[in-house]
């Protein structure tokens, strides 16, 4: 896989609407309270959180992604600039990671996943993405995380499926690449 280019990305997605799963994870939730878009990339899920009452940690590793998050209200928002990695986790009443654990680098998903399960309030919300094992970008270069489909149920064991779906298709990515899709879609709760 090539360096992504990031700003086209930016570019692409800086105007659409939220993730839908996303809004179906706010709407199981029931209420606001505090929010974790991890990957928040152009803002598209930190605004539509904080329009729906929530205070938001935004974290990106990027600086051209945070810049984007300028005009919001810095009363309700924390923007940190991290690697998932190197990220100190908080509690919070719903994690978002919308296509954004996968680029986890494959030697620290486990504690960084760790981490993010004990973030979790009780009652608290997991939305998010796991990539699988036929992805295109599952390649012998790659430092991106994969699973099958046995493993990545293994990593939400203890918490409460909601959702979980499977889409393994040709498609496209953001900026218009055509890309073979192997995902794992999420939503869970923590008991």
């Amino acid at each position: 896989m090539r360096p992504f280019a990031w700003n086209d990305f930016y570019t692409s997605t800086k105007n659409r609407p939220p993730w839908p799963r996303l809004v179906r994870a706010v709407e199981l939730l029931k209420r606001g309270g505090e929010a974790l878009d991890l990957g928040c990339g152009a803002g598209r899920d930190t605004r539509y959180l904080l329009g729906s009452g929530f205070r938001v940690t935004a974290v990106d590793q990027e600086a051209a992604s945070l810049e984007l998050l300028a005009d919001l209200p810095p009363d309700r928002l924390d923007c940190v600039q991290s690697l998932f990695e190197d990220f100190q986790f908080g509690y919070y009443d719903l994690i978002n990671a919308h296509f954004a654990l996968p680029f986890i680098d494959r030697e620290q998903f486990s504690l960084v996943f760790v981490c993010l399960k004990a973030a979790l309030k009780p009652g608290a919300i997991f939305v998010g993405q796991f990539f699988g094992v036929n992805d295109s970008w599952n390649t012998p270069e790659t430092r991106m995380t994969f699973f099958t489909r046995q493993q990545a149920l293994a990593y939400l064991d203890g918490l409460e499926l909601l959702e979980f779906e499977e889409d393994d298709q040709d498609g496209t990515t953001a900026v218009g690449k055509p890309k073979h899709w192997h995902v794992y879609h999420i939503i869970a709760r923590k008991s």
